[in-house]
């Protein structure tokens, strides 16, 4: 047993458990997970639409149209040209857009 008695080795286990939190503080500050503790939480593009989508004036987004990769020659030509036009996003559709892509330029 340790010199003082119980009341020496009381005073021995506080010095441990002081040490511990000590540590378990320091991990909680400077680890991995040190961000969400520090801060809030960073918004987050999704990737899926910022390849599909760009930002645009007035606050919209436009994409390219769909369906110019294959079986096209059963399409007009008039029909194949417009379809190298860009498509605007829809107002109903922006609010959703702005969402997830929260870092857009405008």
């Amino acid at each position: 047993m340790a010199t003082g008695g119980i009341f020496g080795a009381l005073k021995l286990v506080s010095q441990q458990l002081t040490i511990t939190a000590a540590i378990f503080s320091h991990s909680m500050l400077y680890g991995p997970q040190a961000q969400a503790v520090r801060s809030m939480s960073k918004m987050k593009t999704h990737k899926g639409a910022s390849k599909r989508w760009k930002a645009i004036a007035k606050g919209m987004f436009q994409r390219k149209q769909t369906g110019l990769r294959h079986i096209n020659r059963k399409l007009a030509p008039d029909t194949r040209r417009g379809k190298h036009a860009p498509v605007i996003c829809a107002k109903g559709h922006k609010w959703h857009l702005d969402r997830l892509l929260p870092y857009a330029k405008h």
